[in-house]
C-alpha cells in the first residue's frame, strides 16, 4: 500500500540510519585492530570499545536496517536499497562479533599452551626480550588441568626418523610457517623458538619447540617433538595458540612425510 509523503521520509530515515550505524560498526572493528597494531590505543581500547561495541553497533544496525527494508518494500517507499546495504555491512562485525564471543565461551581462558604438562619447553631466546625481562617464563602450573579439560588432543608428535633430522625439519617448518620468525635454534639442546604475529591486531606470541631422541639407538628410531605456544598480551588467547600449534604439527608431520 502506498504511504504518506511523511511516512516515506521516515521509513527512508530509518533505512538510512540503519546503514550508518552498520557502516560504523564496520568501521570500528576494523580500526580495532589497525590502530591497535601501529599502536593508535591499548588493548582495552581496542577490544572493549572498538571491536565489541562494534559489534553491537552494527547488530543495532542491521536490526534497524531490516525494519526500514521491510517498511519500504510494505509502503513502497523509497530506502530499500541503503536498507538492505546495511543488512550485508551489519551481517559481517555482528556474526564477527557473535563468533569470538562463542569462541571465547568454548575455551579455557588462559594464553600459554603446551603439549608436554610435566615438563613444558622453557623459553630462553625469549626471556632476553625486552618485554619479558623481568617476568616470570615458567608454565603456570594452574593452566595444565585447563589444558587437559579444553584440548585433549594435544599431545607429543612423535617423527619416526632420528632426532638430528627431526630437529632439521623441525626448524624448516617452524621458518616456513606463515608470521613466523625464528629467534633462536639450539641443536645440541633440541630447542628452537620463534615469535608468531596474528593477523589483524598484530599480537606477538612466542613458540617454544623442543625435540628430543626416542628409541634405544641414541635417536635412531624416532624423535618427540613438544611444543609450546604463549600469548604475551591478554588473559585468554580464544584457542589461538592450540591453533598455532595444531597447525604446526600437522606442517611438520606433512614435512616429514608420515
Amino acid at each position: 500500500m502506498e504511504t504518506t509523503p511523511h511516512g516515506r521520509v521516515a521509513i527512508a530515515a530509518v533505512a538510512w540510519a540503519g546503514c550508518a550505524l552498520a557502516v560504523t560498526g564496520l568501521v570500528m572493528e576494523f580500526l580495532a585492530g589497525f590502530g591497535y597494531g601501529h599502536g593508535w590505543w591499548g588493548l582495552r581500547v581496542a577490544l572493549r570499545y572498538l571491536f565489541a561495541y562494534g559489534g553491537i553497533v552494527a547488530a543495532v544496525g542491521c536490526a534497524l536496517a531490516l525494519v526500514g527494508f521491510l517498511l519500504a518494500r510494505a509502503g513502497r517507499a523509497p530506502g530499500a536499497v541503503p536498507a538492505g546495504l546495511g543488512i550485508v555491512v551489519g551481517l559481517v562485525p555482528g556474526l564477527l562479533f557473535l563468533h569470538q564471543y562463542r569462541l571465547a565461551r568454548s575455551v579455557p581462558p588462559i594464553n600459554d599452551i603446551s603439549t608436554d604438562l610435566q615438563q613444558p619447553p622453557a623459553f630462553v631466546t625469549a626471556a632476553q626480550n625486552e618485554f619479558w625481562k623481568g617476568k616470570d617464563l615458567t608454565y603456570p602450573p594452574a593452566f595444565a588441568d585447563s589444558v587437559r579439560r579444553g584440548y585433549p588432543d594435544l599431545a607429543s608428535l612423535v617423527l619416526p626418523v632420528g632426532a638430528g633430522r627431526a630437529f632439521a625439519l623441525a626448524r624448516e617448518t617452524a621458518a616456513g610457517m606463515p608470521a613466523w620468525v625464528v629467534t633462536g635454534a639450539d641443536s645440541a639442546a633440541g630447542r628452537i623458538e620463534a615469535t608468531a604475529t596474528t593477523r589483524w591486531f598484530g599480537f606477538q606470541d612466542d613458540v617454544v619447540i623442543r625435540v628430543t631422541a626416542r628409541g634405544g639407538g641414541g635417536g635412531a628410531d624416532s624423535a618427540t617433538v613438544d611444543m609450546r605456544s604463549k600469548s604475551r598480551v591478554g588473559k585468554s588467547d580464544v584457542g589461538a595458540n592450540a591453533a598455532r600449534i595444531r597447525a604446526y604439527f600437522k606442517a611438520l608431520e606433512r614435512a616429514s612425510g608420515h
